[in-house]
This record gives C-alpha cells, structure tokens and sequence, in this order.
C-alpha cells in the first residue's frame, strides 16, 4: 500500500518547510505531483525535490488546492511512495517535432517498460496554437498501447493569462512539452471519472456547415443566430463588438455513439461569417445541445457518482488527483470548492488537484476523450 500526504505553500520556502515536516516521520516519497502557479519559481521548488530523490510531475495552473480551499498563484503537492518499479516519468520537447509522432514514441516506450501501462498526462501549450494538442494526443497513445488505456490528465495552465504553459520534470521544464507518468497497471489500480454534471436542454442540432473548429451552419442556420437565440440576446452593432462568449459560459452537450455527451466550450465568434469557434475537436455531423448554466444538483450528482464508483469499484483508496476545468472555476462560483470538497470526502485520502486549460479522461460507458469545462477525477490505489 502507497501512502499519500498533500502540502502546499505561497513560496518555495513554504514548501521547503511542509516537505521537511511531512517527512519528519521517516516518510520517504518517491514521486510528487507538483501543482504551482506559472508566477512562482518552478526550477526551486523542482530542486528542494530532486534534492530528495523524488521524482516529479508538474503542471502551471490556473488555480490549484489540496482540498476545498482554492489557491491563486500557491503551490499544491500530492507526495506519494510508489515502489520506483511500478512508474517512470517521460518528459519531451514537440516545439520541433510533430506532437502525435512524439507521444506515439513515448507510447512505445511506456508499453516496452509496462506490459498493461495507465497514464496520467499533461501538456503546455502555447494558447494561439492549442486546438491539435488535445484530443490527437489521446489517440496518438491508444495507436501504440489501445483504446481501452487508461488515460487520465490535464493540460497546464497560467493564471488565466491564456499565453504559454509549462510542464516539468527534475531538471526539466518546457512551454511546449508532452509529460507521462506511466504506471504499471499490474501493481496500480487507476479508476476516475470525467463528469461535467451540466444538463442539456432542448432540441437536438446538426452542425451542417464548419470547417477548422469554426460552426458555421447548425440545422442550416448560421450558428451566431443560434447561439444569440439561445442566450435570449439581440444585439446591436457597436455591442457586438465588445460581446465576449467565453463571458457567457456557453456550452454544447456533444452526443457520442457511446457513453455520455461531452462538453464542447464557445470561445469566439466571427459575427461577419456568422460563425462560432470552438474550442476543442468537433466534426460536421455531429448532434449538438445547449446546456444549462450549473446549480446544486450538479454537486449531489458529481459527488453521487463517485461514491458509486468507490462502492462497486474501489472501496480503499490511496490517493486522490483532481483535474477540473478553468472554466468552472468562473461557472461555479463558490459551488466549485463544494465540489472539490465533496469527492475528496468520498475516498477521504489525501488529495491535490488545479484548474486546466482542458482535460483528458473516459467518459461514463464511453472512450477516451479531450473535454471542455468537465472535472476529472483519479484515484489511485497500489495492489
């Protein structure tokens, strides 16, 4: 059996500090999630680790907590004691290199170390150029190890500045980076789940028209007219100009011809073409819905289910990861630290997580997939 202990910090110092006492005992951690903020120094508290011989999976955020109480530009750090045989830590640099080519190459190398290999994944991403690096990095893994890997992660994040992410390693950090912790699937049991708990309403659409993440047509409507008609607005010229979608949390309910829907999130609109972008994967033909903004029952219903899981599927675990959407954040209000709060209640182990700029994990019945504004949670138990 692993054990977990989760600290945090406002600085390196504090983080010194906590990682001295959680090791008071004779503890002896093998390997850290370290959840920081991109305005805190990663390559300190990275050497205050490495100095200790743990070995390191980090993330910038967007927000990060090791329970319900949210952190803005802090430290988080979920310190575990895997057996070293059981995990490695792959950290690559795509800024010259395709992206699918490489993570088919650490694919490769996760399956030639791990018969039954599981992985928790993150990325940094410049935010210009971020559509490819997300659901293609899912697929590029199932190419090498099948579809039914487990896969669970996020992308990083940066305080909302939406510009550049980074990922690190022991010695290691890139703003255009793919890293995995691999886990051998033989001796750590990984069970999550991906729930955004947002329900749809009204009828179902066809995107008829789009090209490059751009809905152009929905049903054979412009897609602006649509979206305008769900939100109730009609606006004028000079408020077009300053209309921000992403202020308005708007929401397509994806269908799936498997498992539950998935969340697609609106990020821009061209009021010229009439077009809305989108802002993860999403092909003509598919059956679209709007959603409703959250409430309560989005809580009951996400703690709910996780109980469910751990009942039938992982009575006792060890550790417990969280990887929930920036954008639920600003949705959710202070629903999201009762949330965060609820599930960490259901495992009642120790726990870390942060807000990302999207998130990878298998929906309910469903596959593997890259989502928009879901949280997904991973509990992680050693055999």
């Amino acid at each position: 059996m692993m054990k977990a202990k989760s600290i945090k910090g406002n600085s390196t110092e504090e983080i010194k500090t906590a990682l001295v006492q959680s090791m008071a005992d004779g503890y002896k951690p093998t390997l850290a999630f370290v959840f920081i903020s991109i305005k805190q120094d990663i390559n300190a508290v990275s050497n205050i680790l490495d100095q200790q011989g743990i070995r390191i999976f980090g993330a910038t955020t967007g927000g990060e907590f090791i329970d319900g109480n949210i952190g803005a530009g802090t430290i988080a750090i979920l310190l575990v004691d895997i057996n070293p045989a059981s995990f490695m830590v792959l950290l690559e640099d795509y800024s010259d290199k395709d992206p699918e080519v490489l993570t088919q190459m650490m694919a490769r190398k996760a399956k030639e170390q791990f018969k039954n290999p599981s992985f928790i994944l993150s990325v940094s991403i410049e935010m210009a150029n971020s559509v490819g690096i997300g659901e293609p990095i899912l697929r590029a893994i199932e190419s090498v190890t099948g579809a039914d890997t487990i896969i669970w992660g996020g992308r990083a994040g940066d305080d909302f500045i939406f510009d550049e992410t980074v990922v690190f390693s022991n010695n290691k950090s890139l703003k255009r980076g793919i890293l995995l912790l691999v886990l051998d699937g033989d001796k750590i049991l990984v069970k999550g789940q991906a729930a955004s708990g947002q329900k749809p309403v009204g009828t179902e659409k066809t995107i008829t028209k789009m090209a490059d993440n751009w809905i152009y047509e929905l049903d054979n409507q412009p897609a602006t007219d649509m979206v305008m008609k769900y939100l109730g607005l009609k606006l004028t010229e000079e408020e077009t100009i300053a209309f921000n979608p992403i202020n308005y949390n708007i929401m397509f309910s994806v269908a799936r011809e498997k498992g539950d829907p998935i969340i697609r999130g609106v990020g821009a609109f061209n009021w010229k073409e009439k077009a809305v972008f989108i802002l993860a994967s999403i092909k003509e033909g598919d059956k679209v819905r709007f959603t409703l903004q959250p409430d309560f029952e989005i809580v009951d219903e996400v703690t709910g289910n996780a109980e469910k899981i751990r009942q039938s599927e992982m009575p006792h675990a060890d550790a417990l990861l969280m990887f929930s959407c920036i954008g639920r954040l600003g949705q959710f209000g202070p629903l999201i630290s009762e949330e965060i709060e609820g599930i960490k209640n259901v495992f009642n182990v120790p726990m870390a997580g942060f807000f990302t700029y999207g998130e990878f994990g298998k929906t309910n019945q469903g596959n593997n997939e890259f989502h928009n504004n879901t949280c997904c949670w991973v509990a992680l138990k050693e055999k």
